[in-house]
């Protein structure tokens, strides 16, 4: 403490000229406006400047934490796209053993391939779906098609590369079913009516059919378009016409349009002789 008060004493002429030095500083900006505009305006420079060194000192500390958290998500992702490839090999694989499946239950009397989905609106009352096959593929008119789930629709038209689909989910479409345990056999039609994406309705299903809410849905086989025995969907409510002639069943369709991406395409060999022959009967 006493060597600070020497120093002091030692030196207090040097401090008495700062002291006055800061007050006539202080005078001369008091009493002339463009000396403390200009000081004003140097200070505000220089605390400004210093501010943008701290914030760059601190960005660039701070990047080592902006690293580390970029690693972490970096991580993150390529995990969940190792997970995602995984899901979509599975998926492919489990595809390919429905096809083979199939395929092979169908027999040497049926075409059979497969396509990819490249449009599928739903948002229409007759909606039609495009297909990455055509004619090229051996694709042809009134092929049916399907899904791993069940019936998908029809091929109404096709071009070299694409084939366009007249699915269940079309005001248009009559598709020939019957109901499991039905012992009076009924082959009722499945239309739909619009709006309701995951029901159709059986129509005109008559009063003697015997079914239960959650019997299932399946073509009848009697045209030639669909193999007998493929699933449509699971009766889910019924009512009756306003005759009181027939029901109504409402039919819970085991197709999810909605996330539709691959189907399989069947042709019956003999569906062009048998077009042919039925064009002969006279009217």
């Amino acid at each position: 403490m006493q060597t600070i008060l020497n120093f002091l004493v030692k030196h207090n002429h040097w401090f008495l000229l700062l002291l006055l030095e800061g007050i006539s500083f202080m005078l001369i900006i008091h009493f002339n406006n463009y000396q403390r505009a200009a000081f004003f305006t140097a200070t505000n420079k220089a605390v400004g400047d210093i501010y943008s060194v701290i914030s760059d000192v601190d960005s660039y500390f701070g990047l080592r934490a902006r690293n580390n958290e970029l690693k972490e998500h970096n991580t993150k992702l390529l995990s969940q796209i190792t997970e995602l490839r995984a899901t979509l090999a599975e998926l492919s694989s489990h595809e390919a053993l429905i096809g083979d499946t199939i395929a092979r239950s169908l027999g040497s009397g049926y075409t059979f391939h497969t396509a990819n989905v490249v449009s599928n609106p739903l948002n229409s009352v007759n909606n039609f779906i495009v297909l990455d096959k055509g004619s090229k593929d051996g694709i042809e008119q009134e092929m049916g098609v399907f899904g791993s789930k069940g019936v998908v629709g029809v091929v109404y038209l096709t071009s070299e590369s694409y084939s366009l689909v007249l699915p269940l989910l079309n005001g248009k479409s009559n598709t020939s079913c019957r109901i499991l345990g039905d012992e009076g056999a009924s082959v009722p039609m499945l239309q739909w009516d619009g709006g309701d994406t995951r029901h159709s309705y059986l129509v005109d299903l008559p009063r003697y059919t015997k079914f239960e809410t959650g019997d299932t849905v399946v073509t009848s086989g009697h045209s030639e378009i669909f193999p007998a025995g493929i699933t449509v969907g699971t009766i889910d409510g019924v009512e009756s016409t306003a005759d009181g002639m027939f029901y109504r069943a409402r039919v819970k369709l085991s197709t999810n349009f909605a996330s539709l991406t691959s189907v399989f395409i069947v042709g019956n060999k003999g569906h062009k002789e048998l077009k042919e022959l039925m064009n002969k009967i006279p009217e």
